[in-house]
């Protein structure tokens, strides 16, 4: 399998209530996208809503959606640049269990995830 047949493409869209929304549009590894919600990884995305906000919490299933995992689709978005706003595989982790997953982005902990899941 290569990695095209991996990969799809996913919506973000996370309401924080009156603070405001995140929405992005990004391609990322499904195994990644799976364990990043299985294993309910808390993404610190900082003061992305202003001042003093402190954005953090889970991703939950209803806040990301598949829109495709066409290669053609894929190819697409990746050669012209297509991927906007909001990715949480690109922020941080936060109130982890695990010491070792400090100071990681929430990428970097899947990849040590899927590691561990191989071993």
């Amino acid at each position: 399998m290569n990695n095209s047949e991996e990969k799809a493409v996913y919506k973000l869209n996370v309401s924080f209530g009156r603070m405001g929304d995140l929405s992005g549009l990004f391609v990322a590894k499904k195994n990644h996208v799976k364990l990043l919600l299985e294993h309910k990884l808390e993404v610190y995305f900082g003061e992305v809503l202003g001042k003093h906000s402190e954005i953090y919490g889970e991703i939950e299933e209803s806040d990301m959606s598949l829109v495709s995992d066409s290669i053609d689709v894929i190819d697409v978005v990746e050669k012209h640049k297509l991927e906007t706003g909001f990715n949480p595989f690109e922020y941080s982790i936060t109130n982890s269990e695990r010491e070792d997953f400090e100071d990681l982005t929430i990428l970097e902990v899947v990849e040590i995830l899927e590691r561990e899941s191989i071993s």
